[in-house]
Order: C-alpha cells, then sequence, then structure tokens
C-alpha cells in the first residue's frame, strides 16, 4: 500500500474512533439530571410580605418550609385571591368573578401567590404593608420582582388611568365639555367644575391624570357616550391590553361588585399610558390648571397629589387612590441612570408612597446587577423568560422557573436542552456515513490496483 494511502486510512480510523466516542458521550449527557444548580433554592426574605406563600399545589416539607410538587401545573392566577375583597363591609360580589385564563399572562411565575425573585437576588424592602406589589422595567416590560402579581384587587383611583388612555384617544383636546349638577355631585374628591361651566376635554383630561378628579371623571365618561358605553369600552380596552383581572363597573374606582384588577394589570395598563406622550407630560406635572371656557374666567388650578414627584428624586409620574375596599393603591413610576421602572402597590395599610420608594429603589438595583426578569409585562405566553442556568429565575416557594413550566420546561435555551445533544448525534451520524463511504471506495480502489498489479 502506497505511503499516501497509509496515512489517509489511519486519519479515517481516527476520524471513526472520535466519532465513536462523542455519541457514547453525548447519548447519556442527553438523558442526564438537569444542572444541579438549576435545582439549588433561594434564601425565603425575612420581610412579612416577602416570605414564601403557598398555594393549593404547596405542602410542607421536613423542614418547615414551603414547597410546591414539581409534577403540578403552575397556577395562571393566585386562585387564594382570584375574587377581590368584599366591596362594602358584608356586601361582597354579587357579580360572577371574572375567567381565569388558562396561562398566565406573563409568564408562568405570575400566577404565584407569593414573592416572586430573580435567582439570589436581596430580599425585598422591609415593613411592607402591601397585599400585592410589581416592579417593571417601563421600556422592555421585564417584571423584575412582584408580590402575588395576580392576585384581585380593588383598584381605587388606578382605574382611571384607563380612562385616560380612552379619552385621549377618542377626544379632542379643544372639545368643549359642560358641566352638570350630576358632575359636581360626584362621591370623592372634585376638582371643582361647576354646573354650566364650560372646560376643554384637555384640560379635564389632564385634571383626571394629576388629581382625584370625580366631577372630570364625570364629565368626560358621559362625553365618551355615557356611564354604561364608557364602561363597556373600558372593559373592552383592558381586554385588548390582556388586562384580564381588570373588570371597571364605575370609572372612578369606587367599592362597588364586580369592580377588580391586579397589581400585574394596574403596571401594564400605566406602561401603556406612558407611551402617550400627553399621559406622561400631564402625569409628571405637579399642578394641574383649568381655564374655563366662556364668560368664566376663573382658572382652576390644583396640585398633584402624587407625593412621589417631590419626595423621590428621579419620579416621573404616578396615580394613587384610596377607599374603604381597597385600601391604598398606587402605581407610578421613575428614572434613574438611563433606566426607567414602574412599581404597582394594591392594597396598602398605609400610605404607599414611602412603599413605592422602597420598592423604586429596590428595583433599580435589581436593575443595575441585569438579574434575569421573573415575567413580562403584556405577555400572553406560558413560557417564562429565557433564561441561563446561572440565572435561572425563583418563584415564592423555591421553585425554579425550569420547574414551573411543567413536564416541558426544561426544553429550553438556544437549542433546548435536549435539542444542542441530538443536533450534535445526528451530525456525528451522518459524518460516520461519509467517512464509512470514503473507507469503503478507499478498499475498492486498493483492490482494483492489485488486480491490475497481477
Amino acid at each position: 500500500m502506497p505511503e499516501r494511502d497509509r496515512q489517509l486510512a489511519r486519519v479515517l480510523n481516527l476520524s471513526l474512533s472520535i466519532a465513536a466516542a462523542v455519541t457514547f458521550a453525548v447519548v447519556p449527557a442527553a438523558n442526564a439530571a438537569p444542572d444541579s444548580r438549576l435545582m439549588q433554592q433561594p434564601t425565603s426574605p425575612s420581610n412579612p410580605r416577602g416570605s414564601t406563600s403557598s398555594s393549593g399545589s404547596s405542602k410542607p416539607s421536613s423542614s418547615g418550609t414551603t414547597t410546591k410538587s414539581s409534577e403540578a401545573p403552575a397556577p395562571s392566577v393566585c386562585r387564594e385571591k382570584a375574587v377581590p375583597p368584599p366591596a362594602n363591609d358584608g356586601n361582597g360580589d354579587q357579580m360572577p368573578p371574572l375567567e381565569i385564563p388558562d396561562v398566565a399572562i406573563g409568564g408562568p411565575l405570575m400566577g404565584d401567590c407569593g414573592v416572586v425573585l430573580p435567582r439570589n437576588a436581596t430580599p425585598p424592602p422591609d415593613r411592607l404593608t402591601s397585599e400585592s406589589w410589581l416592579i417593571a422595567d417601563q421600556t422592555t416590560g421585564d417584571v423584575l420582582a412582584a408580590y402575588a402579581p395576580h392576585a384581585r384587587q380593588r383598584p381605587a383611583g388606578t382605574i382611571k388611568v384607563l380612562l385616560a388612555i380612552l379619552a385621549l384617544r377618542e377626544l379632542p383636546a379643544d372639545k368643549i365639555i359642560v358641566g352638570t349638577k350630576e358632575d359636581t355631585r360626584q362621591q370623592g374628591t372634585k376638582v371643582g367644575i361647576v354646573a354650566d361651566g364650560k372646560y376643554l376635554a384637555g384640560d379635564l383630561i389632564r385634571a383626571l391624570i394629576a388629581t382625584p378628579a370625580a366631577d372630570a371623571t364625570s364629565a368626560l365618561s358621559r362625553e365618551l357616550g355615557g356611564m354604561d358605553t364608557t364602561v363597556e369600552k373600558l372593559n373592552g380596552l383592558a381586554k385588548e391590553l390582556k388586562a384580564l383581572d381588570t373588570r371597571v363597573v364605575n370609572p372612578n374606582g369606587n367599592d362597588v361588585p364586580g369592580q377588580s384588577t391586579s397589581a400585574f394589570d394596574t403596571a401594564l395598563i400605566y406602561r401603556e399610558a406612558m407611551r402617550v406622550p400627553a399621559f406622561a407630560e400631564a402625569t409628571g406635572s405637579k399642578t394641574a390648571e383649568i381655564k374655563p371656557q366662556g364668560s368664566r374666567n376663573t382658572r382652576i388650578s390644583r396640585t398633584n397629589d402624587n407625593k412621589l414627584l417631590s419626595d423621590y428624586k428621579g419620579a416621573t409620574g404616578g396615580k394613587a387612590g384610596s377607599t374603604n375596599a381597597a385600601k391604598n393603591t398606587f402605581v407610578g413610576s421613575a428614572e434613574k441612570d438611563d433606566r426607567h421602572l414602574i412599581v404597582s402597590i394594591m392594597r396598602s395599610d398605609k400610605a404607599p408612597f414611602e412603599q413605592a420608594g422602597s420598592l423604586l429603589d429596590y428595583g433599580f438595583t435589581l436593575a443595575g446587577a441585569r438579574v434575569q426578569p421573573v415575567g413580562q409585562l403584556g405577555s400572553t405566553t406560558s413560557q417564562a423568560p429565557q433564561t441561563s442556568r446561572d440565572t435561572n429565575v425563583q418563584g415564592t416557594s423555591g421553585q425554579s422557573s425550569t420547574q414551573a413550566g411543567g413536564p416541558n420546561a426544561l426544553q429550553r435555551s438556544a437549542f433546548g436542552t435536549f435539542g444542542l445533544p441530538v443536533t450534535i448525534l445526528a451530525g456525528v451520524v451522518v459524518l460516520i456515513g461519509v467517512l464509512m463511504t470514503m473507507r469503503r471506495k478507499m478498499q475498492r480502489a486498493k483492490r482494483l490496483r492489485a488486480q491490475q498489479a497481477q
């Protein structure tokens, strides 16, 4: 055999050996247990509103903490709070509860009843009294941390953000709206419009955004087609935005049966509103002014009731509310180091502004650490955001995001947990086939040369 043929044969034999070794190494790897780092449990925060909460699929572990069965599907809504608190003392809700979606809007971890944090994140701030809260990136929609984000609560004044979006879409700013006695009799804090007074729609919308403005809410609702039509439009807008925990019965946010929202929905709606320049400008203004049209010339000026604007450096806006059933609610935003965050607080025992500031500080710390998001505002997919093994997110039960998605949740990453080994294996099989074909051709050529030599 010529020296060239012998060298080629050695190369082919070596290639076959390497291909076989890779094949036997890849196959077991595809069936191996997940990396142990995926199964690490986070430290349970000491904050009472950040402690691990149980759900219907939870069971106590031997250590006394609460864990979830990895086989149980992740809930789409915190089922323990699928119905908001009673609208009035002893009244309850005569309306049927909102439907629970098949998958959690924003990702499977968003259906958790407790705190949802990125992997290895520091605990949330102490002294939080809110029954639900959420921190999100306003630009990307990434949810950085949350507590019972889809638990259904009463909205109070935060529902007016949805009304502001509708009014900005449908009412020209220069449209004249005439006040009525009904406007002046509305329950709640009023901006001060009078019966038969003429006002620009743009001024009333600014007052609605910056202050409680129960009277302006009434006037704008009438101009949008009347109370019933406005409520119908608002519920349609909520569905359009995939705010499926939200049902509007009264656009003022009063405690009435059926009225419902969540920390997730409130942040989602606020993010949509902040995309409208007129809303963003009005919510960030410290005052709202209404200049009556016609013979009346007394200007109405009201201070923005969002104390975050004066108390928190970088605050860019927000909307607060308070009722007996809703307690204190707030949704707002701030900017720091070119990052814009949204915070949503529902059913707080105390005024929400100090808590909002603490949560924003916490959110900017998480954003600066470039943590992996735990959800996505507006997402309708049941899949959790893509995560690497080193930055895998955790739910309140210590359940990793790979567990939370069910049996198929491990099939992630660029090729999937099993997809990459299978791709390599397929390539190896093709390589072996090519090498064996080349070897057969070489052997056949060798036999022909031997026959010719004879």
